[in-house]
């Protein structure tokens, strides 16, 4: 169930193949990866979601991927490959509720980061449902 007005979250994306990634640390290198991974997916014709948790969902909020410069395998070169592929239009972005409620950011300024919030029993029907699911 989604927290942003009760409708479901769709568990498969429009007829693609899909993989779900849930990404819960947020040092620059596992971003990068996960990032690399995501761009790449895309690239072969999958759809991704990820799962922002914990410190990973911290860096998205705190504006850590945001930046125009950086080397590989930094927080702000993971937003720039992250950015191109949801320029796709298919990555979505998902908030851990329990993320939102505990973390440091306001809950508005959160939500502006990404495609909707679910619960814990959302993300494991994202699980079940896609091809391949990866955690960072």
């Amino acid at each position: 169930m989604s927290s942003s007005g009760g409708d479901t979250v769709s568990v498969r994306p429009a007829g693609r193949p899909s993989w779900v990634l849930l990404l819960q640390r947020g040092s620059g290198d596992v971003l990068y990866e996960a990032a690399a991974m995501t761009a790449a997916a895309v690239s072969l014709g999958l759809s991704v979601t990820i799962v922002w948790f914990d410190g990973a969902f911290n860096a998205l909020t705190a504006g850590e991927l945001d930046s125009e410069s950086g080397e590989p395998g930094t927080a702000a070169a993971a937003g720039r490959l992250l950015a191109e592929a949801r320029s796709t239009g298919h990555v979505r972005y998902l908030a851990c509720s329990a993320s939102l409620v505990g973390g440091r950011t306001a809950p508005s300024s959160a939500r502006e980061r990404v495609d909707d919030v679910v619960g814990w029993p959302t993300a494991i029907s994202l699980i079940r449902a896609a091809e391949r699911a990866f955690v960072w």
